[in-house]
């Protein structure tokens, strides 16, 4: 269920895209390009975050699959989740057409919201699992997306800006793992 909702969501996000599609000039391409970055660079900043999202969801669930145990809090967590992803389209397609504090913190205030979500879910299933390596680094990400939507407030590009601050803390992380001790299960 899950898989078809995201999928259905990530499309979504293009519709901005398609609408303004009328004003390319096939002789000057990349004048639309010039034109609608802001739209592009939305689009292509919620698919990645949609996608890593959907990825950490998918690897909690599939934790599970095999073991005999029971999240009581993962189908109104799961619901919850995807209630932010089917609405993340919306303040993608605000921040794309007129970037101000107001459209950034919004659309980077949804973000931290669905991060909330996903680090609740990978808690639940952790604790329920008996690990706790992975808890620490996902509260690690909810917090750089909350002060990117605190950034955000002041300076609507510093805060889309601040967001390239995770591909940094997924390096450490996964960095860090490769050092660690295997986690079991």
């Amino acid at each position: 269920m899950t898989d078809g909702v995201v999928a259905i969501a990530m499309t979504l996000l293009v519709l901005p895209l398609v609408e303004s599609s009328s004003e390319v000039d096939a002789r000057h391409p990349f004048a639309y390009v010039g034109a609608h970055s802001g739209l592009l660079l939305s689009f292509v900043i919620s698919f990645l975050v949609i996608h890593a999202f959907w990825t950490a969801h998918g690897s909690a669930v599939r934790r599970l699959h095999d073991s005999p145990v029971d999240v009581a809090a993962l189908g109104p967590l799961t619901m919850a989740w995807l209630l932010v992803v089917v609405f993340l389209p919306f303040p993608t397609a605000v921040v794309g057409r007129d970037l101000t504090t107001s459209s950034a913190s919004a659309y980077i205030g949804t973000m931290v919201v669905l991060s909330a979500l996903t680090s609740a879910i990978t808690t639940a299933v952790e604790r329920r699992l008996g690990g706790t390596n992975r808890i620490a680094w996902t509260w690690a990400t909810t917090a750089v997306f909350g002060i990117c939507a605190l950034l955000s407030l002041v300076d609507a590009e510093l805060g889309l800006f601040a967001l390239l601050s995770l591909a940094a803390l997924r390096v450490v992380e996964v960095r860090r793992r490769g050092r660690a001790p295997a986690a079991p299960g």
